[in-house]
C-alpha cells in the first residue's frame, strides 16, 4: 500500500486550522514546523511543500486575518450622515480583535517578530483603514470642514487599537463595560472632530 498523500488541499487546510489553534491557545512561541506537523500527523515535509516553510504558514494566516478584518469593516452600512458610521466601524475593529486575538496579534502587534508580511498583504490590511477614511472624508464634506481626513483616521485608529489591545489583556473589565467605554470614547471624538450635522 502506498504512503498517504501529505501535500493536498485538505492537508493544507488542516495545517492552517491547527496553526491558528496553536496561536490562539498558546501564542506564537508554541508554533513551530515540528509542533504543527505533529498536531496534524504529517511530516514537516508537507509544510515545506505546501507553504515553503513556516513563513508561508504565517503569511496565509495573515492574509486570512486581513480579509476578515476588511470584511467586517466593509459590512458596516453607509449612512446618510457619514459620521454615524464611525462608531460601528470602531466596534467592527474591536469585534475582529476579540473574535481572534491570536490573529489580531499577528496582524497588528507584531506577535511574530521573525515574520515580515509582504507589502501587498500590508496594503490589503489597510483597506479596513480606507473604509474608515472614506467615512471621515464624506463627513467632512457634508459639514464643509477643511480638516485632514488622514490625520483624523489615524487618531481614531490609535484609540480603537489601544482599546482593543488593553481589552485583550483583561484591563478594561467585563465585555459590556468595555464596549460601552469604547462607544462613549468614539462618540466624544466624533463630536469634537466632526462637529455639527450635514449641510449638503
Amino acid at each position: 500500500m502506498g504512503r498517504p498523500r501529505e501535500h493536498d488541499e485538505q492537508t493544507r487546510e488542516r495545517l492552517l486550522a491547527a496553526a491558528a489553534g496553536i496561536l490562539h491557545a498558546e501564542g506564537i512561541g508554541a508554533l513551530s514546523a515540528r509542533r504543527l506537523a505533529a498536531e496534524v500527523e504529517v511530516s514537516t515535509r508537507a509544510i515545506y511543500s505546501l507553504f515553503d516553510g513556516m513563513n508561508g504558514v504565517l503569511g496565509e494566516l495573515f492574509r486570512r486575518g486581513a480579509e476578515e478584518l476588511v470584511r467586517r469593516h466593509e459590512q458596516v452600512p453607509r449612512c446618510a450622515d457619514a459620521a454615524e458610521e464611525i462608531v460601528p466601524l470602531a466596534l467592527a475593529y474591536r469585534a475582529g480583535a476579540l473574535a481572534s486575538p491570536a490573529m489580531y496579534g499577528l496582524l497588528m502587534e507584531r506577535a511574530a517578530p521573525q515574520f515580515v508580511p509582504p507589502p501587498e498583504l500590508i496594503e490589503y490590511v489597510f483597506r479596513s483603514s480606507a473604509r474608515v477614511q472614506d467615512a471621515v472624508e464624506r463627513a467632512l464634506r457634508q459639514r464643509r470642514l477643511g480638516r485632514d481626513a488622514g490625520l483624523i483616521t489615524r487618531q481614531l485608529w490609535s484609540v480603537v487599537h489601544g482599546h482593543a489591545s488593553l481589552e485583550l489583556k483583561g484591563m478594561l473589565g467585563a465585555p459590556a463595560a468595555a464596549e460601552a467605554q469604547l462607544r462613549s470614547t468614539i462618540e466624544t471624538m466624533v463630536a469634537g472632530l466632526l462637529p455639527g450635522r450635514p449641510r449638503e
